[in-house]
């Protein structure tokens, strides 16, 4: 009788723990489809783009030119200075005229006076004057950049003369810059967009919007330079110049 009621217990015991497993399995598969599910709907929700840099290069030539030319005169006495700045101004201005300059593209500034004076025997300066150095300087602006170069090619011929002059190397800009700009960035976003696309569809994907577009700085360099700085370049040296534009895009990515 006792071996009966044990196998009783025995069988009631090993239904519990049977039904228990198979709970537990169910429980196990349902969190397992859960957490497959969620990752299914983060997979599916993820953000998925490329950045991507675009960039054009433009041949320019400078339309203005800004040209300063000094002209100076020394003597002992301050007169004598003054006379010998105003021969060698009018010997320059004689020269500028000659070349095509029209009044109103040339400036000239005040004077500038400088004084030196005798040293002593231990090279200490002096109270005694010892001569007087006036100078001047020609401003030359124009959109007139040829005209400019071969004037200042030129400069020489004044020395050969015997006139006191110094002469800056010009300085060639191009002032439609800012409109340029605009025309530039629509260039270089294109370059990009393409490069995106081809790269998404290496990828076997597609691009969708865009989700954010910059512009760096303008490279204004000499014809075929490599320069590039982060604060923008603009070289005055040359009349042809290159301008070189970058975008930066960000775009959406989707499957194809």
């Amino acid at each position: 009788m006792e071996t009966r009621v044990h196998l009783a217990h025995l069988g009631r015991a090993a239904g519990v723990v049977a039904l228990g497993v198979t709970v537990s399995l169910i429980t196990s598969t349902v969190v397992a489809a859960r957490a497959y599910e969620r990752r299914g709907i983060a997979a599916s929700g993820e953000v998925r783009s490329i950045t991507v840099k675009g960039s054009v290069r433009r041949p320019i030539r400078a339309d203005q030119a800004v040209w300063r030319v000094e002209v100076s005169g020394e003597a002992a006495a301050l007169p004598d200075a003054y006379a010998a700045l105003e021969q060698a101004t009018g010997q320059v201005h004689a020269f500028l005229t000659a070349r095509g300059f029209a009044e109103g593209q040339m400036g000239l500034s005040a004077i500038d006076t400088r004084t030196y004076y005798q040293r002593d025997a231990k090279g200490m300066e002096t109270r005694e004057i010892a001569g007087q150095r006036l100078s001047r300087v020609f401003t030359i602006s124009t959109p007139e950049v040829d005209r400019v170069a071969q004037a200042a090619g030129s400069v020489t011929e004044l020395l050969r003369e015997g006139v006191s002059v110094s002469s800056a190397a010009p300085e060639y800009s191009f002032t439609r810059l800012g409109d340029l700009r605009i025309e530039l960035m629509g260039e270089a976003a294109a370059d990009a967009r393409l490069r995106a696309e081809r790269i998404a569809q290496a990828a076997g994907s597609r691009i969708t919007e865009v989700r954010s577009a910059s512009m760096g700085v303008l490279q204004v360099t000499q014809p075929h330079s490599t320069e590039v700085s982060g604060y923008g370049i603009y070289d005055t040296s040359t009349i042809d110049k290159d301008v070189v534009a970058v975008v930066t895009l960000t775009l959406g990515l989707a499957a194809q």
